[in-house]
């Protein structure tokens, strides 16, 4: 073989390689959804298209297992199965024939056995994904005050990603905001707010891009430990309007089935749109979809005996008291707040502010249901626990 040919094959052979690696090269990711006692969803974006997989074995062990995605792509979406509640596992993604792209802080921990006493701790966030000063210190404060028990469960409350709900936009102000090994470790549970469906009612765009990140249905429930979580879509519309406020939608008639079958110690509602609301950017006593949302929602929730209800959209933190005992949560001032001193706390406002962001700390052990403000200076100005015997 002449020196001109060698030199022509070793730069194909570079150039494949270059390919090659390009391609597996992670731009977003990898992050985890619905991950339960027994299975976990990992997602990641590669910089071109490649038949991926994702590696996994529990803490302690040297086997491990494999599931290859059947196609190849840029988006991955590898589901995982057969897991044992409550158990740490590490995991890798890589392309099929390279090697393996290995990390020390890719790991999770399974949910733990449905209605066991297990401490958990979750995380709920509204109106983040503005890529604000707010929403670095809102979670650099929440780092700070759970650092001895991170969250195992992140809820997003809606309008995840301003101003359209994008791709783009929850690149830049969701993936490239928060660290990369909180997404690795932590798993999400969203909704979707009305930014998030801006792109597709005023953009013209086909599909918003929250399907295409996200592996959730319009609306769901899971169970982690004693703790009933139902994500509820206040965004979807059909000919008769948003299906949260009519009785007679899919999404209604699902949510009261689910809350006839739940048995578990606590079940917390979270969804965007709030029943009420005063002190924020919204008043749900003079907007019509926050009117019929509460007479739609509020007689639900009160007879299935839901503890509370989260929601953001308006950009302030309130606790309100309802009857039946059902305690309304808003927490939507985690990036985007705005509020210029609008609006004054509902008469049966418990707490209320406006004048810094936050976010909620959600704390269950057993009997006991504690839930922290916790603000972007770091400082806890809002907290209370429920208890059940």
């Amino acid at each position: 073989m002449t020196t001109g040919i060698r030199r022509i094959v070793l730069l194909s052979i570079i150039s494949v390689c270059s390919n090659l690696l390009v391609a597996q090269v992670i731009k977003r990711g990898p992050y985890l959804n619905a991950v339960t006692g027994q299975s976990a969803i990992v997602r990641w974006k590669t910089g071109g298209a490649i038949k991926a997989k994702v590696t996994w074995w529990r803490e302690g062990e040297v086997t491990s297992s494999s599931t290859v995605e059947k196609r190849k792509a840029k988006t991955h979406e590898v589901k995982i199965e057969g897991l044992q509640p409550g158990t740490k596992y590490f995991y890798r993604t890589e392309e099929r024939h390279i090697f393996p792209i290995v990390d020390s802080t890719q790991f999770f921990r399974t949910a733990p056995v449905i209605g066991s006493q297990s401490s958990v701790r979750i995380w709920a966030s509204g109106d983040f994904g503005d890529g604000s000063i707010n929403q670095r210190d809102c979670y650099q404060a929440m780092l700070s005050v759970s650092k001895d028990h991170l969250p195992d469960a992140w809820i997003w409350l809606g309008d995840n990603a301003y101003e359209s709900g994008t791709e783009e936009e929850y690149q830049r102000n969701v993936f490239e905001v928060y660290d990369r090994k909180f997404f690795q470790q932590t798993p999400i549970y969203p909704t979707p707010g009305n930014h998030d469906y801006r792109d597709k009612r005023e953009n013209g765009a086909k599909r918003i891009a929250y399907y295409d990140l996200f592996s959730v249905p319009a609306f769901y429930s899971f169970d982690y430990g004693n703790v009933h979580l139902i994500s509820l879509n206040s965004e979807e519309e059909t000919k008769n309007g948003f299906t949260i406020a009519d009785s007679t939608s899919k999404q209604i008639k699902w949510l009261k089935k689910d809350l006839e079958t739940n048995r578990q110690k606590w079940t917390i509602a979270y969804l965007h749109r709030p029943p009420y609301t005063s002190a924020g950017s919204h008043n749900s006593d003079k907007e019509m979809d926050l009117v019929r949302l509460r007479q739609n929602i509020v007689p639900i929730l009160e007879k299935y005996g839901v503890d509370v209800l989260i929601a953001g959209h308006s950009h302030v933190y309130e606790r309100i008291r309802g009857n039946a005992g059902v305690v309304y949560l808003v927490a939507g001032s985690g990036g985007h707040i705005d509020n210029d001193g609008i609006g004054s706390p509902h008469p049966a406002t418990i707490y209320s502010n406006s004048e810094i962001g936050g976010s909620l700390l959600i704390d269950a052990v057993a009997n006991c249901l504690t839930f922290r403000w916790v603000c972007a200076d770091g400082k806890v100005r809002d907290e209370f626990s429920l208890h059940k015997y």
